[in-house]
C-alpha cells in the first residue's frame, strides 16, 4: 500500500488526475455495462419466451377445439396433436410440449407416455384460472426431473389455452432452452462492449488532453502570477529600501536644520546682538540734553526694540537640551521657557500616564509647541493660553489653545500680499516628519487650538508608511495664514 502511495504521489498533478479519471470511468463503464446487459439478456429473453408461447397456443388451439380437456385424451386426438407439435414447432426453440387437463391431469408430452404425478402441480392450477406463468425449470419438482436435462438454462412456459368462447379448455406447457439465444445475445453484446470500450478510449483521450491543455493553462497562469510576485516583492523591496533613504535623508535634514537654527542663534548672539548692546552702552553716555531730542529718543527706542527682538528670536532658535526628557519634562521645559522669556501665564495640563520619546520626536514636540505659544502671545495677546497633553487608546495627544479673535475667513494658504507663512509650514512640515496630525481649529471669537495627534502604539514608523497626511482645518470659517497664526515669529 505504502508502495502504490508513494508510486501516486511520485506522479503529476496531471497524471493522477487522469489515472482516477480513468478508474472511476472504467468501473463505471463495468458496473453499468454488466447491469445493462443483464437487463437487455432478460428482455430478450421474455420476448422470445412469449413469441414461442403465442406459438404453441396457436398450434395447440388449433387441434384441441372448443371441450374442456379431462382426465385423458382419446388417441386419436392425441395422435393429432402429436403429428401438430412434430411438424409444425421448431425444437431447437421449443423442446418440449406438455398438455394439462382442467382437472390438473397431465394429458400429453411430446417427450412420450405420460404417467400420473401423484400431486396436483401448483403451476398448472393458477394457469387453469387465466395466469400465464414463465419460471426457470428446476428439479425440485417430480414433473420436471427428465425436463431440466434438456439444456443448461430452461425455462418453462405454463398457459392457459382458452376457446373461442373464453373458456379455458387446458393448460398447455412448454419448455425452452435459450442457450441458442443466450449466445446470440452474448455475441451482440460483445460487439455493444467493443463499441462501449472503443467509446471509453476515445473519452479518456479526450479528457486526456483537455486536461493537457488546462495543465499548460494553468502552468501558464502559474508562471505570470510567480512572475508577478517576483516583480511586487522587487517593487516592495525598492520602496522598503526608498522609505529607509528619505527617513535617514528626513532625520539627516532634521538634525542639520536644528544645527542651522542654533548656528544662527549663536551667530545672532554674539554678533548683531552684541553690537547692539555696545551701541546701547555708547548711548547711555551721551549728553543727556542731545538724548532728549526727538530723533534720539526714537533712535533709543528703535535700538531698544531690535535689540528685544533680536534677543528673543536668538532665544528661540537655540534649542535647548532636551537628551532623555520625557513627554512630560519635554513641555514642562517648553512651557517654562516660554514665561521666561515672554512673562506670559500658561495653564499646564498633564497626562501621568509617562510617554518616552525619540529625540526626533522630542525635538518636534518641542519646536511645534513653542512656536504656538509665540503665536498665541502675538496674535491673541496671551489671553487664556494653555497647554493640554493627554494619551487615549494609545493615541497621544497635545492642544495649545487660547482665548484670542480666532481665526478670519481665507480660501487658501497664501496671504493677501501672495507670501507663504513659515510658521505653519514649519510646524505641518515637522508633524508630518513624525507621523502626527496636525490641525488647527477655530472660529472667530471663540479662540484657537492647535492639536497634535500621533499613535503612540504604532509608532511613527507606521504612520510614515501609512503616508497619512496632515490637515490644517478650521470649524466654520476657514483660515486665513495671515490672521490664522502666522505662527511664526514674523507675523
Amino acid at each position: 500500500m505504502r508502495q502504490v502511495l508513494s508510486f501516486l504521489r511520485s506522479l503529476g498533478l496531471t497524471a493522477q488526475f487522469l489515472l482516477l479519471a480513468t478508474v472511476l470511468y472504467t468501473v463505471l463503464a463495468i458496473g453499468t455495462g454488466t447491469l445493462q446487459n443483464r437487463i437487455i439478456s432478460e428482455r430478450m429473453i421474455e420476448g422470445s419466451l412469449e413469441i414461442e408461447q403465442a406459438l404453441a397456443r396457436g398450434v395447440l388451439l388449433s387441434v384441441l377445439g372448443d371441450e374442456p380437456v379431462r382426465e385423458y385424451l382419446p388417441p386419436a386426438l392425441e395422435a393429432e396433436i402429436h403429428d401438430a407439435v412434430m411438424n409444425q414447432i421448431d425444437p431447437a426453440y421449443i423442446n418440449r410440449v406438455k398438455i394439462w387437463g382442467v382437472d390438473g391431469t397431465l394429458v400429453y408430452s411430446s417427450s412420450g407416455p405420460v404417467e400420473s404425478l401423484g400431486k396436483l402441480e401448483p403451476s398448472v392450477m393458477r394457469a387453469v384460472n387465466g395466469e400465464t406463468i414463465i419460471s426457470r425449470a428446476d428439479g425440485f419438482s417430480p414433473e420436471n426431473v427428465e425436463d431440466v436435462t434438456l439444456g443448461s438454462v430452461v425455462y418453462e412456459v405454463y398457459m392457459p389455452l382458452v376457446n373461442r368462447h373464453g373458456q379455458v379448455i387446458a393448460v398447455g406447457e412448454i419448455y425452452c432452452s435459450v442457450e441458442l439465444l443466450l449466445t446470440r445475445i452474448s455475441r451482440m453484446l460483445a460487439d455493444t462492449d467493443y463499441i462501449r470500450l472503443a467509446s471509453l478510449l476515445i473519452g479518456i483521450a479526450g479528457l486526456a488532453v483537455l486536461v493537457a491543455f488546462a495543465q499548460r493553462r494553468i502552468n501558464a497562469q502559474e508562471r505570470s502570477i510567480a512572475d508577478s510576485l517576483r516583480r511586487s516583492d522587487e517593487l516592495a523591496e525598492r520602496n522598503r529600501q526608498l522609505f529607509n533613504e528619505s527617513e535617514r535623508l528626513r532625520t539627516q535634514a532634521a538634525q542639520i536644520s536644528e544645527a542651522v537654527l542654533n548656528r544662527i542663534g549663536s551667530e545672532l548672539h554674539d554678533g548683531p546682538i552684541q553690537l547692539l548692546s555696545i551701541a546701547a552702552l555708547y548711548r547711555s553716555q551721551l549728553v543727556h540734553a542731545e538724548a532728549d531730542l526727538p530723533l534720539a529718543r526714537k533712535a533709543s527706542e528703535l535700538l531698544d526694540s531690535a535689540l528685544t527682538d533680536l534677543r528673543s528670536i536668538s532665544t528661540g532658535l537655540v534649542l535647548p537640551t532636551l537628551d532623555g526628557l520625557d513627554l512630560a519634562e519635554t513641555l514642562r521645559l517648553a512651557v517654562l521657557n516660554f514665561r521666561t522669556e515672554c512673562g506670559t501665564e500658561v495653564a499646564l495640563e498633564l497626562d501621568e500616564a509617562e510617554v518616552t520619546l525619540d529625540p526626533d520626536t522630542r525635538t518636534a514636540i518641542y519646536r511645534i509647541v513653542s512656536e504656538a505659544l509665540h503665536n498665541a502671545r502675538k496674535h491673541a495677546e496671551g489671553r487664556g493660553v494653555s497647554v493640554r497633553a493627554e494619551v487615549s487608546d494609545g493615541v497621544l495627544d497635545i492642544s495649545v489653545s487660547d482665548k484670542g479673535p480666532g481665526i478670519r475667513p481665507v480660501t487658501n494658504e497664501l496671504r493677501p500680499s501672495g507670501h507663504v507663512s513659515l510658521g505653519l509650514a514649519g510646524m505641518r512640515n515637522r508633524a508630518k516628519s513624525i507621523g502626527a496630525r496636525f490641525d488647527v481649529i477655530s472660529r472667530p471669537g471663540r479662540g484657537t487650538q492647535v492639536r497634535l495627534s500621533m499613535d503612540l502604539e504604532t509608532g511613527a514608523d507606521c504612520w510614515h508608511a501609512a503616508a497619512i497626511p496632515t490637515t490644517d482645518r478650521t470649524s466654520a470659517s476657514g483660515m486665513d495664514e495671515a490672521g490664522a497664526y502666522a505662527l511664526s515669529k514674523e507675523g
